[in-house]
Formats: structure tokens, C-alpha cells, sequence
């Protein structure tokens, strides 16, 4: 894996994080010798991995793409390391920020799940409508299976049909 090529620089992945960013040795031969010579390093041929991390480049020498993207000014040499006396400032633990959050709000919910969440509520809704729409109708079938007196009450010809053997067999 490649990482910041300067000598007792700790950051050897090029996937640090978000502050930190990995830049290439420079094609101009004048500028690639700078380099070599600022990063002590005269006898080193860089390779298509070699890098040199962020921290080793002052804050204007980088510029802001469109997308947000940080790039590298052209010209720029690296200039801070451990052997000139650069350090990175610690930050001040007085300056912590009081930060109110807000109490009716979910932190930890993203667009995403907050999405799915609202649509497996909605599927969820609709499944418990169509639950109790088959058991009322289920209901429904199961009293019109039933046979019983109150099936034929409403139909002569159903209590004729039904109580005629009777009369057959006492004629």
C-alpha cells in the first residue's frame, strides 16, 4: 500500500481520512528534484505509488476544484517536516463548543433509512388494512356456511323442501 514517503511521517495509508491528502511527485523535472531534495531524499527514484502527504505543504498551496475536490497548485514544493522544527498544534481542549441538540430529533437517522422506515410504515399499514378486510370477510362466509333455522327462515320453499320428507313418510 502506498503512503506518504517522508521520513518519520506516520501516515502511511493513502485512505487516512478526509483532512489528509496523498499527491503525486510532479512530471516537471525541476519541481520532482525540489521535492527530492526537500523530503531528503536525493538518491530516490519515485515510483507510480510514491506520495507525499498534505501535512507536509502549507495551506496555500492548495486550491478548491468545483466538486470540492483539494488539488495541489502547480510549483508547490513540500516545506514542513519534523527535522525543521514543524509540528501540528494539538487542538485546545478549552475551546470546546456547547452544542444544543434538539430533543424531537433523531441523530442517527439518515435520508435513507428515514425513506425505507416511512415506506415499511406505508407497507406495514396496508398489510394490517387487507388483514382486517379477508377476516371480515371470512367472517361473512363462515355465517352464510352455517345451516341452522335461521338459514331458511327466509325462504318458504327452503322449509317446504327441507320438512317435506316428514310429510312423505306419514302419508
Amino acid at each position: 500500500m502506498c503512503g506518504c514517503i517522508v521520513m518519520s511521517c506516520s501516515l502511511f495509508t493513502v485512505m487516512y481520512n478526509s483532512e489528509i491528502s496523498f499527491h503525486r511527485f510532479p512530471a516537471d523535472p525541476e519541481v520532482r528534484a525540489q521535492w527530492l531534495i526537500k523530503i531528503r531524499r536525493e538518491n530516490f527514484s519515485p515510483v507510480a505509488c510514491t506520495r507525499v502527504c498534505s501535512r507536509h505543504f502549507k495551506t496555500g498551496d492548495f486550491a478548491v476544484t468545483a466538486g470540492g475536490k483539494r488539488t495541489l497548485n502547480r510549483g508547490a514544493v513540500p516545506c514542513l517536516f519534523a527535522w525543521n522544527s514543524f509540528t501540528i498544534a494539538a487542538p485546545d481542549s478549552d475551546s470546546e463548543m456547547d452544542v444544543q441538540l434538539a430533543q424531537d430529533h433523531d441523530y442517527c437517522v439518515t435520508p435513507t433509512t428515514s425513506a425505507v422506515t416511512d415506506a415499511l410504515s406505508d407497507e406495514n399499514e396496508a398489510l394490517r388494512r387487507r388483514v382486517q378486510e379477508l377476516e371480515h370477510r371470512l367472517e361473512t362466509l363462515q355465517l352464510q356456511s352455517h345451516f341452522g333455522l335461521h338459514r331458511l327462515a327466509g325462504s318458504d320453499e327452503d322449509i317446504r323442501f327441507y320438512t317435506r320428507l316428514v310429510h312423505v313418510f306419514f302419508k
